[in-house]
């Protein structure tokens, strides 16, 4: 999965930068490359936040019925 995301990653930042700019220029590249690392900030931030509101292993197992054997 790790690997899987670096290539997605990659993938998608070089995306923003192609859509949005180039190599051409240097103002072409700082087009390109202020979007790209804005979404490079706001993908993180996006995970951190399902993190925080998924549910604890902790609190699953005092969801779960116990077992009698």
């Amino acid at each position: 999965m790790r690997e899987l995301g670096g290539v997605f990653g990659i993938a998608i930042l070089a995306a923003v930068f192609a859509a949005k700019g180039g190599y051409g220029s240097a103002a072409d590249f700082i087009d390109g490359f202020k979007p790209a690392i804005a979404v490079a900030a706001a993908v993180p931030l996006v995970g951190a936040g399902f993190a925080v509101l998924a549910p604890s292993r902790a609190q699953e197992r005092l969801n779960e019925p116990e077992q009698t054997h």
